[in-house]
């Protein structure tokens, strides 16, 4: 019974040794240089998809007009032909829509799982420097018992702390 005893009181102390800590990925992810620059490629990125659009747009509008004025000089063959154009040409924009959206939403996966790496590589050099068995992400947590890392990664990171 004493050694049951003493390994059940050993295995109580090991575990209250343990030291947890979480940090606020989304808090540092915000902070870093990279996050701003992803913000900015996503934003020109938006941009020239826009202008892209809009100039389909303006010269598909001008072909429809252009069709709206010759209309009644065109024989039942040249209107059909002609109107067929016309639905290809707005189809082929809202291809060119759906492939920019596609574009621009892998960019922003890609981006953001670089900054996450960048967070998480961090995060595991403070754990191992400062001796922590287990770090979590704070969006995960219940209770947040264990030590407030975000700051020893942020300084990590090279981030200035303004607290």
């Amino acid at each position: 019974k004493s050694i049951l005893l003493t390994l059940l009181i050993t295995s109580v102390f090991n575990v209250n040794a343990q030291k947890l800590g979480h940090i606020d990925m989304q808090q540092i992810s915000l902070d870093l240089p990279a996050y701003s620059e992803a913000e900015a490629e996503l934003q020109s990125m938006t941009e020239t998809a826009q202008k892209e659009i809009q100039q389909y747009e303006k010269l598909t509008n001008e072909e429809i007009e252009k069709y709206k004025n010759e209309m009644q000089n065109l024989s039942e063959d040249a209107r059909s032909r002609r109107e067929a154009f016309l639905m290809e040409r707005q189809q082929n924009i809202q291809k060119k829509e759906y492939e920019w959206q596609q574009k621009i939403q892998t960019t922003q996966q890609e981006l953001m799982s670089n900054i996450q790496s960048i967070v998480i590589e961090a995060s595991k050099a403070v754990a191992k420097e400062e001796g922590y068995l287990y770090v979590f992400e704070k969006g995960s947590l219940v209770y947040a018992g264990g030590d407030n890392i975000t700051d020893k990664v942020r300084k990590k990171l090279g981030i200035n702390i303004s607290n």
